[in-house]
């Protein structure tokens, strides 16, 4: 079974190692969190998956908080992958962003 981690690792191949999250990423993360928690995956591990160090390189602190926030509601159902697109689409979706200077 495809890890989280693998899915946020692959999307982010070829893009700088400080590059910021964006909505392509945020929805594919939705998508297989839905996908890992209807196989059966506890919400637990699947945040486990993002908790490394390579993870750490990539984003900021913030960021990964972000993420681990999209991770839970998506897991629960708050926000489906189709919801977490247009809100992004819509400027709704409060993606944090990076200050000058403060890349990883």
């Amino acid at each position: 079974m495809p890890r989280l981690f693998t899915v946020i690792i692959l999307l982010l191949a070829g893009t700088p190692a400080q590059a910021e999250v964006t909505c392509a990423q945020l929805v594919a993360i939705s998508q297989k969190t839905v996908s890992l928690r209807d196989q059966g995956m506890s919400l637990p591990t699947v945040l486990a998956e993002i908790d490394t160090e390579e993870m750490k390189r990539r984003f900021t602190p913030t960021e990964l908080d972000f993420i681990r926030l999209l991770i839970r509601e998506s897991f629960i159902g708050g926000y489906s992958p189709y919801d977490v697109s247009e809100a992004c689409e819509d400027g709704r979706l409060a993606i944090p962003v990076r200050r000058t200077g403060e890349g990883k």
